[in-house]
Formats: structure tokens, sequence, C-alpha cells
């Protein structure tokens, strides 16, 4: 039988499970650890308009964080890889056994197809791009280029070097992984010398199991996993969808089924959701406001954060200026169990300057006079290192 819950329920519910109600974490590399293991996986995006996207997922849990603070973490400490989940994330080390399933299988399936085109244009290439990483340790393609290893041109999305090309498959095939990164450009070494030996003595999983243990983790990582539409948050389990493995773990007990009053779709939610939400009732809601990443977890079923907050929201960086609504680079500000406001912004590390293009509030939200939203403001320009704020009108802070 279904869990019923009001919209309220389950918008606190989400919140609780994805780390932004009922969660203090220290500040700084301490904070940075115990959070990424909650959350089960950080997605990654280059762009740095404002900190890159899993910098900024960071900073809306986690005081006392700078950009680039995040991934320095997960390689120093390997304490996580960098692999597909829903997309490219960086994902805690202790599940890297489950993900040599997909590796086994050929990860990527757009990977695969670049992979097949590669090997027909570039005979040898993805072999001589191993044989150097195994001789000179963690290369990247600027290092490839200079020992003049496979530098014939391939094209995918970008014109690039087949070097380049038989990289990415090699990681996608789980032959190497991302050592570390130097200004967000990947290293890669041998997955032998990256990732623990205990983890890689372990049986790689059936691909079967692995889709289980993904799904489990994807609605972890949501909190309330729409039962249909929102395809991006199904990204690597449409065939467990189709195959109907959620509706198998509900009937095992493993998922829980959840009806929100005023929605027609049913989400999947952990088994222990009922006792989850009645903890998080009895938690007061922290009165700071809150500037999200636009691909934080809570942001990854658009349709729900549509029907279930109310709130409609397109990251905009990809569509022509004159096909915006808001902005470039617009992050949604959440206060209590609400969304109050959206800016868009851009910071200039030479004057060291947070420049905020424009602040919209929402009906019944948070002007940007409000002192929850200007104690923000000031939160997130130390998370920049910076010295001043530039708002709207013109005026600085």
């Amino acid at each position: 039988m279904a869990l019923r819950w009001s919209p309220q329920e389950a918008r606190l519910f989400q919140l609780f499970a994805v780390g932004l109600h009922g969660k203090s974490y220290p500040p700084g590399e301490e904070g940075i650890r115990r959070c990424f293991r909650d959350l089960r996986g950080v997605q990654l995006d280059p762009l740095p308009v404002l900190g890159r996207n899993h910098d900024l997922v960071i900073q809306a849990r986690v005081d006392g964080t700078h950009p680039g603070q995040f991934l320095d973490l997960v390689h120093r400490e390997r304490i996580g890889f960098e692999y597909w989940d829903k997309v490219l994330c960086a994902i805690p080390i202790a599940e890297f056994p489950y993900f040599r399933a997909l590796m086994a299988a050929g990860g990527n399936r757009w990977k695969q197809r670049r992979e097949e085109r590669l090997s027909r244009e570039h005979p040898g290439a993805v072999e001589a791009v191993y044989e150097a990483v195994r001789e000179h340790g963690p290369l990247s393609g600027a290092e490839l280029r200079k020992l003049s290893v496979a530098q014939g041109v391939h094209r995918a999305w970008k014109a690039t070097r087949a070097a380049n090309g038989a990289l990415e498959v090699l990681w996608n095939r789980g032959r190497l992984s991302v050592a570390y990164r130097v200004h967000y450009r990947r290293y890669f070494d041998l997955t032998e010398r990256v990732i623990p030996k205990e983890l890689l003595s372990r049986p790689v999983p059936s691909l079967e199991d692995f889709q289980e243990h993904l799904l489990l983790k994807r609605v972890e990582m949501v909190g309330l996993l729409p039962a249909g539409g929102d395809a991006e948050v199904w990204a690597f389990l449409r065939s467990a969808r189709k195959e109907r493995l959620p509706e198998r773990l509900v009937a095992e007990g493993k998922l829980s089924l959840v009806q929100v009053e005023g929605i027609r779709t049913p989400f999947y939610a952990p088994p222990d959701a009922a006792r989850r939400l009645a903890e998080a009732e009895r938690l007061p809601l922290a009165d700071r406001a809150r500037f999200l990443a636009p691909l934080d977890s809570l942001l990854w079923g658009r349709g729900v954060l549509k029907k279930l907050w109310g709130f409609e929201y397109a990251w905009e960086v990809y569509k022509r200026p004159a096909d915006r609504k808001w902005g470039y680079y617009v992050l949604p500000v959440l206060f209590h169990d609400r969304f109050v406001a959206r800016f868009d912004g851009r910071f200039d590390a030479k004057t060291k300057t947070l420049h905020v293009l424009g602040y919209w509030e929402e009906p019944n939200g948070l002007p940007l006079g409000h002192p929850a939203i200007q104690e923000a403001f000031q939160r997130f320009l130390h998370f920049l290192a910076g010295e001043r704020i530039a708002f709207p009108s013109g005026l600085t802070a």
C-alpha cells in the first residue's frame, strides 16, 4: 500500500533526503567528506561562472568551502572516483566495485559508438595511448601531444585528436581512471594505480545486480523518484524501468511507494521513508537562504520540481541569449521549504567582485533586501573569496 503524503510532507522529506534539512556539517574539508558520503554522488560540470556546479552543490550544505576544493579532496584522499551515474559524477570510492559492471558492459552507449568510430578511423590509437599511460604515469591530452602519441584528427561533438578520444574510451571501459585534475584538466592513470587494491579485488557484479544497486542509490540521491516522466533523472536506468524492476523492489520491501496529494504520478522512496519523514518533522527548518547549484540533485527531476514545488526552472546556459527567460547562469534560492527567488550572476576574480546581474523574487518569496538573502550573499561572497558585491541597483556591499 502506498504512503499518502501532503505536498508539504513530500517537500520536507525531499529536503531531508538531499541534505538540505536536518544536516549540520562542520566547515571545510571534514564537512565536505561527510556531505559527499551522504549525497552518494555529485554531478560534475566544467563551467566556472560562480564556481563549478559540484562546488556549488557543496557550498549549499557546507560552510567554509571554496571553488576547486571538492574535487581536489576527492582525488587527493581517494574518497571518490569519476564515472557515469546520472551523467558524469564524482562517486564515493566504496561504490567502485558496483560500477565495474557498467564498465564491463561498455559504459556510456554514446562513448561506445565513439569507440567504434575511433577504431575504424584510427586503428591502434587506443592501445598506443594505454601503453603511453602505462609507461609514463598520469597523462592528459596535452602530454600525449608532446609525446606525439595518436595525434590524428578525430571529430566527435567537436574537433579533437585521436589521443583524446582514446583516453575517453579507456576511461569509459574502466581501464583508466582519473588520477587528479589540474585547472579541471583530467590526468588519467591505469585504474589499478588509482583505485585501492581491496576494491579491485572484489568480484565484478552482474549487470542486473548493478541496476538494482543504481536504482536504490538514485532513489536515495533524490529522495523521491517519479514513477513516470522525468527521463533525465532515470539516466542509465531506463531498462530497469522498462523491465519493471521498481515494482519488484516495492513488492520486496526494498522501496516504498508514495502518493502525493494533487499529483497523479506516484514516487519511489527509500523503504523507511515514513520513519525518515517523522524524523524530518521533529527538526526545525534552518533560518537561512541557500543558493542551489543548477544541477543540484534536488533539481534533477524538473517535472517534479514544477508539480511538487511550484517552481519552474531551466538552466539556460546552452540557449541563445535571445531565447533566455532569466539569464546565463541563474541559481535558485531556497528558504525553509520553498523557492523564494532566483538570481543571475558572475564573479570577476581580478576585482574580486560578485556581480548580481538580476534578482527575481518568486510569488510570496523574499526580496533582495531581506536579511536572510543579504546574509546568504555574504556567505556566497566568502565562498568565492571575493571582497564586494555589485547588486543590480549599482550599489555595492
